[in-house]
């Protein structure tokens, strides 16, 4: 490991951050459209509940079954190819989206929509674990996460205009196509840091600080294989805690805009504007938890005190505002009560993609993100489905957001008893 280097002359691994955030926004884009156009949907179509939570959970469960040869694709080719074709694939898909006319079809859209955007995650972490020094690891995670939260943000009253003006169908060729022409934009300026052509020896110097440089000059790599990850006992905890994790959040992605318009009793281009401001508090406070809490390791804490207050700040403080939400009597409390829950849930999970990062061998953080994943949307597959059926039952939504306070408790447990240090490969 080299020592300590300050910051060089050279800026480019901000540019390749900014790309991943951006792939994930759109990303998010995308996937959110479906949620902003489901009220709409149901009505044109007659879906219930019930059965628009089979198609919320049906992308999950391919998104969920092609993580782990997404894993070890990543490891091996890298994440060029990966984010190529993944962001060509769904803008294809969505687009396609704007064709469905009945539930079957938009079951098979779905199904396609979760293999296409299965690489986003794990090759983000891939591309920042290569690209940034720990130091600085956690905000520039957090810039691709809260970039969920960015497209959640602003699709709600983009598509909602959209659908008032042009219809649902029109919403969804717009929003695949921005994905595809990203694709092409990717392919053509994406490089590894080695391999980058105008990149300096100091900030080449500077991204590989915390690394073992061997006699060639090259960057010491222990790769694991992806099926013996899961027999590190702080793989699986991480990974069911961020299923915990995911579960809540995508409650939350994927039933907020309709809880607005069948709970809160607001118009669709009412509740347009009432699901921005959850999302766009969360963007803000995920890129101030990414601030603080790189600032806090540089100060002296550890990566393990880093990340376990960090998650448990996040599981803890969404199980209190979740809480607090089901106590509010009026819309615009509502709206206050899921505004500091996402805030302090993007807070707190800054770091949740750093994990892999910290984690993973050198270069292996795709293999580490595609097995965090695998189990996490596991998890989060029953989200949409569990939710509608509380939804469709005397329960309601209380009902369901109930069932997330509990794994926000849970989640935080699990976060917190678990080390967050570099994996090595097992001798036996």
């Amino acid at each position: 490991m080299q020592p300590s280097i300050g910051q060089p002359a050279g800026k480019k691994r901000y540019f390749v951050v900014f790309m991943v955030s951006l792939m994930i926004a759109i990303n998010y884009l995308d996937r959110t459209n479906f949620s902003v156009a489901t009220p709409t949907i149901m009505k044109e179509f007659g879906i219930t509940a019930a059965q628009m939570g089979i198609l919320g959970s049906a992308f999950f469960w391919s998104y969920t079954l092609i993580m782990l040869p997404v894993g070890g694709f990543i490891n091996k080719f890298g994440p060029k190819w990966a984010i190529t074709g993944s962001a060509a694939g769904w803008g294809i898909v969505t687009m396609l989206t704007g064709a469905a006319s009945s539930f079957t079809s938009f079951f098979v859209i779905r199904i396609l929509l979760g293999f296409t955007e299965a690489p986003g995650f794990p090759a983000s972490a891939r591309v920042v674990s290569v690209w940034t020094p720990k130091k600085e690891r956690t905000f520039c995670s957090a810039c691709f996460d809260c970039s969920a939260r960015l497209g959640s943000a602003f699709t709600p009253p983009l598509v909602a205009w959209l659908i008032v003006n042009w219809g649902w169908r029109t919403s969804f060729v717009i929003s695949g196509a921005i994905a595809v022409v990203y694709a092409i934009i990717w392919h053509m300026t994406y490089h590894e840091p080695d391999a980058h052509p105008t990149i300096t020896k100091e900030e080449l110097d500077y991204i590989r600080q915390d690394e073992v440089i061997t006699a060639t000059g090259q960057v010491e790599v222990k790769p694991i294989p992806m099926l013996k990850l899961f027999m590190y006992p702080t793989v699986l905890k991480i990974a069911i805690a961020y299923g915990l994790y995911l579960y809540v959040w995508t409650t939350f992605n994927a039933w907020m805009p309709a809880y607005f318009t069948q709970a809160r009793g607001l118009s669709l281009s009412k509740m347009g504007v009432a699901a921005m401001i959850p999302y766009a508090t969360a963007v803000v406070c995920e890129l101030l938890g990414g601030v603080v809490w790189d600032l806090w390791q540089r100060k002296g804490a550890s990566v393990t005190t880093v990340r376990r207050t960090g998650m448990a700040t996040a599981m803890l403080g969404a199980s209190v505002f979740i809480f607090l939400t089901m106590q509010a009597t009026t819309a615009t409390g509502a709206i206050l009560c899921l505004s500091l829950f996402m805030g302090i849930f993007a807070f707190g999970a800054a770091n949740v993609w750093a994990i892999p990062g910290d984690i993973a061998p050198y270069g292996q953080a795709g293999g580490v993100g595609g097995v965090y994943n695998f189990v996490g949307n596991a998890c989060a597959s029953l989200a949409p489905i569990i939710t509608g059926f509380f939804i469709g039952s005397k329960f309601g939504y209380n009902g369901a957001f109930t069932v997330c306070c509990i794994m926000g408790v849970i989640g935080a447990i699990l976060f917190g008893v678990s080390k967050y240090v570099r994996l090595e490969p097992k001798t036996t």
